[in-house]
């Protein structure tokens, strides 16, 4: 099982990956296009930050890529995260067909359950 994990934080993509590399075969990415050419490869999972820049607080790319996967591959479950308690993000991804919506910092228990029921999901 193939996870992609999407986020602009190195230090957020290596904690999460050493937390869930026992269980998936993880592939990371830090931008939106490299998130596409990534999930191009194959991926059967992806968990997005919504916000791919931390210098623009405008900066919605993980919305941007959620859109593009769901485009080019519905069938892969979407789970979003973000560190902004916004409510209209939060509805915006739902809307763009996310499973769920987390808020950082990650609840690895809760992370755990959400992607084992988005597995099942399928």
């Amino acid at each position: 099982m193939r996870l992609l994990i999407v986020d602009d934080i190195e230090d957020y993509l290596r904690s999460l990956e050493n937390a869930l590399k026992n269980e998936y075969e993880i592939v990371t990415a830090s931008s939106l296009e490299e998130a596409k050419k990534k999930a191009k490869t194959g991926i059967d999972i992806a968990l997005v930050d919504i916000r791919l820049s931390e210098e623009d607080k405008t900066n919605r790319d993980g919305l941007v890529f959620l859109e593009w996967l769901k485009m080019n591959m519905p069938e892969v479950p979407a789970i979003v995260m973000s560190a902004y308690q916004e409510f209209d993000l939060a509805v915006d991804a739902l809307n763009l067909g996310a499973k769920y919506f987390l808020k950082k910092p990650i609840n690895l228990k809760e992370l755990s359950g959400v992607l084992k029921t988005s597995r099942e999901g399928e």
